[in-house]
């Protein structure tokens, strides 16, 4: 019998444990995902029952818990509220519109409906934000930076509890508004909830619930076994008949999901027969885009029996789509509803943002209610057989442009272990780097056999012609026991340095105007046009740039100006052979050095004149 009881205190599986923490950020082979849906071989091996128990006990009655940080932008939820961080809200928002829950403090007289773990953020909350508790409930706020409880009005009557930003007045915005008064010692109280413990125990069952074995079998629009079900056409209408006295299983990947348009439940979930659906979001690297299938046949009466799983989500977003039926339990993701439907049943997230305080057009998001159906059904399952406790994790090295492999790559491995999200290669508690870098070659592939864990691969050298990217770091890569047969891959994409224009050359060809003679001891003096100003300008505030010194036409009448950088210049002759005079306008050009068309060549010429010695301008 697997305890999932007991919390982790990292929040991460310890090496060689059987959890299913799924990849982000490497796609999982077609293999697995045909094993998971279908039994495949795994089917053939022997089962652990795998006793689940209630996967949100620890919630204290919260319809919404989150381990950290919550936007409440738009509408309500029906029930009572936890937030492990910090809170923000939109211009109107209704918590516990029909019960304020069951959780009631020490030394307190009324359920606790609010219970902020962190500061309320009054600077990012609506300017015009009230946030209403109802049903008596009371508020809990474990810091109080910024913020001020008052149960009085200006004209110093009692009334009910109002907490408003440090300063403000009783009814200025943003606000949360009680409708019973609580006195300010009750609402500045912390330590109620330990979300970082209850957390690491979440992830523990969600994980364990990702070992359970699929035993619900996908039926067609009419009724019959889809012929292979590893693939799920978009569009779909799905049936799934349940099993009566157990707890019924669905695997899908992210994309199956997307790809069910109707959800058809032939028998409705029970206390008894409860539904967990677990969702795979490997492929996408645990992001996932949510267009939620529309539910038939089940409704707010059988949604505290169905459990949507995201073991391995870091992102959902619900895009569109019906209404979900059921408890949305993603320990390791945010959470961001952008839909208008409702989410009827708990949710169990790292982050929430119910409706963005501004959209993609500019105002804010309609996210639907958040409707209180907790879950109540116990779960029991067989688990898939145990993998392998280590697994591959691999990069591959790869030409941004052509995605042609690439060698001599220089990477190093690290595994998370500092609980800290992201990799930390310095400071007090810096994440593990495993073994000695590794450098790609030819076919542009790093690859270590390690035990189960979340790490990163940081590019430490480019190959030859490339540019290191920045951030130079690959991942997070999750191997975890469902996955580690397949191992977990990364592709690093380099940009090559670009390349410096080639140098060219000026070169000058002084002849007599009259017979085309050449002429030696023309003096010439390159300019760079640098000043955006059409022609050349010598003097002033902002001249264009003198390059080198002058140059004197030699015996074949020729004088060439090497290594030039590509751009526009102008020749500037400043002495003429002895028996010419200097042009009337002594400056040439422009001429541009632009890489394609090679070397300029110039050929000027001179006109004789009296006096004839070397006659300067």
């Amino acid at each position: 019998m697997v305890n999932v009881t007991q919390p982790i205190a990292s929040g991460r599986p310890p090496a060689g444990r059987c959890m299913l923490r799924a990849v982000a950020g490497a796609a999982c082979s077609g293999v697995l995902v045909t094993a998971v849906l279908t039994g495949g071989t795994a089917a053939a091996a022997v089962r652990v029952p795998v006793d689940v128990g209630n996967p949100v006990d620890g919630s204290n009655g919260f319809g919404v818990v989150t381990e950290g940080d919550a936007t409440l932008g738009s509408t309500e939820a029906e029930g009572p509220v936890a937030v492990g961080g910090d809170l923000t809200f939109g211009q109107g928002y209704n918590v516990a519109l029909n019960t304020p829950g069951t959780f009631t403090a020490p030394g307190d007289t009324r359920p606790t409906a609010l219970l902020v773990g962190g500061a309320v953020n009054y600077p990012a909350s609506s300017p015009s934000g009230v946030l209403k508790v109802l049903q008596d409930g009371y508020v809990k706020i474990g810091d109080m930076t910024g913020g001020d409880v008052l149960t009085q009005d200006a004209n110093g009557a009692s009334v009910n509890t109002h907490v408003v930003a440090d300063g403000a007045a009783y009814d200025s915005t943003p606000r949360i508004e009680l409708t019973t008064q609580q006195t300010a010692a009750s609402v500045a109280q912390s330590g109620l909830m330990d979300f970082t413990s209850l957390f690491s125990t979440y992830r523990d069952r969600s994980d364990t619930m990702a070992g359970c074995a699929t035993n619900v079998t996908l039926l067609d629009g009419n009724g019959n076994p889809l012929p292979d079900q590893s693939s799920i056409p978009p569009g779909s209408d799905i049936k799934i008949a349940l099993t009566e006295g157990r707890t019924n299983v669905l695997r899908l990947t992210g994309e199956h999901l997307n790809n069910i348009g109707v959800l058809t439940f032939l028998d409705p979930p029970t206390s008894s027969t409860p539904l967990l659906i677990d969702v795979d979001t490997t492929a996408t690297g645990g992001e996932f885009t949510w267009h939620t299938p529309t539910m038939a046949g089940v409704s707010g009466d059988q949604a505290p029996y169905i459990l949507w799983n995201f073991p391995d989500a870091t992102s959902i977003t619900i895009a569109d789509g019906d209404e979900v039926e059921g408890t949305i339990y993603a320990p390791r993701a945010t959470l961001t509803d952008l839909d208008a439907s409702n989410i009827e049943g708990d949710i169990i997230t790292r982050e929430l943002v119910a409706g963005p305080l501004a959209g993609s057009s500019g105002g804010p998001v309609n996210a639907g209610e958040i409707h209180y159906f907790p879950f109540d059904a116990d779960l029991e399952c067989d688990s898939t057989p145990t993998p392998a406790a280590t697994g591959e994790v691999t990069v591959v090295k790869k030409d941004a442009q052509t995605s042609a492999t690439l060698a001599g790559a220089q990477f190093s491995l690290w595994q998370e272990t500092n609980g800290t999200p992201g990799l930390q290669t310095s400071g007090t508690d810096p994440d593990t780097r495993v073994g000695a870098p590794c450098t790609t070659g030819a076919d542009g592939v790093c690859a270590r056999e390690v035990e189960l864990g979340t790490y990163y691969w940081q590019e430490t050298a480019a190959p030859t012609g490339y540019d290191l990217p920045d951030p130079a770091v690959f991942g997070p890569l999750v191997l975890t026991a469902v996955n580690a047969d397949a191992g977990v891959s990364v592709t690093a994409n380099d940009t090559k340095t670009p390349v410096p224009p080639a140098p060219g050359s000026l070169k000058v060809i002084k002849k007599d105007a009259k017979t085309g003679r050449r002429l030696p001891g023309a003096v010439f003096q390159p300019w760079m046009e640098t000043n955006g100003v059409p022609g050349l300008q010598t003097r002033g505030t902002n001249p264009d740039t003198r390059v080198g010194s002058g140059c004197a036409t030699d015996a074949r009448g020729t004088c060439t100006f090497d290594d030039l950088d590509q751009g526009t210049y102008y020749l500037q002759e400043t002495a003429v052979p002895e028996g010419y005079v200097l042009p009337r306008n002594p400056v040439s050009g422009p001429y541009v050095l632009n890489g394609d068309d090679g070397d300029v060549t110039v050929t000027l010429a001179n006109e004789r004149g009296e006096p004839g010695k070397g006659g300067k301008g």
